[in-house]
């Protein structure tokens, strides 16, 4: 099953963009994919509660029980094990970026929408964009995403990042220059 590099939330679509800077492939199989996850919690009660399942489903798991293509366990294995695959291959990759230049593209499908100086303002609407991230904001979303931020701060930042994009402004936008980001259908990164 090949990786899908899209995602909807700022958190799993960088850490899908840190995939394609990998050394190794990550497990395939849920017991394989078990198997490390429990090298990182400990036992099995803690990353029970932490994937929010019984315990029964990943011992079943851990005995070579296969789920189905659909359970919702079997796609956050996924999601956590792309999460902690490789952190200093991750964080190479991003120092390496941010000393040369810091440039990121982000492509995304959202309600996509702002308000601008002189009191124009663009009601919310679905788009498909790809734009260019500028420093300082890739660095921001890295050291944001390295310090385990909640998903608001990150889309905050994606927020004044595109906000800064969009207004071809070389600073921070001003305050009347507004870009609300609602309900990601799809969004990509590339670095």
């Amino acid at each position: 099953m090949p990786l899908s590099l899209s995602a909807n939330t700022v958190q799993e679509a960088l850490d899908r963009a840190d995939s394609r800077h990998w050394t190794r492939q990550p497990p395939r199989s849920d017991t394989a994919r078990l198997r490390f996850l429990l090298r990182h919690t400990g036992s099995i009660p803690a990353l029970a509660k932490h994937l929010a399942t019984e315990d029964d489903i990943l011992h079943r798991t851990l005995s070579g029980h296969r789920l189905a293509s659909d359970h919702p366990v079997r796609a956050t294995l996924e999601r956590e094990v792309i999460r902690l695959w490789q952190p200093r291959i991750r964080r190479l990759a991003h120092r390496t970026i941010i000393d040369n230049a810091g440039l990121m593209t982000v492509a995304f499908r959202a309600w996509f929408g702002f308000t601008a100086a002189a009191g124009t303002t663009d009601d919310p609407r679905l788009r498909f964009l790809t734009l260019s991230l500028k420093e300082p904001y890739p660095e921001l979303l890295f050291a944001a995403r390295h310090r385990e931020a909640p998903e608001e701060e990150l889309h905050q930042i994606l927020s004044t990042a595109l906000a800064a994009c969009y207004f071809h402004r070389d600073a921070r936008p001003a305050a009347l220059e507004e870009v609300t980001l609602k309900s990601i259908d799809f969004l990509e990164f590339y670095y």
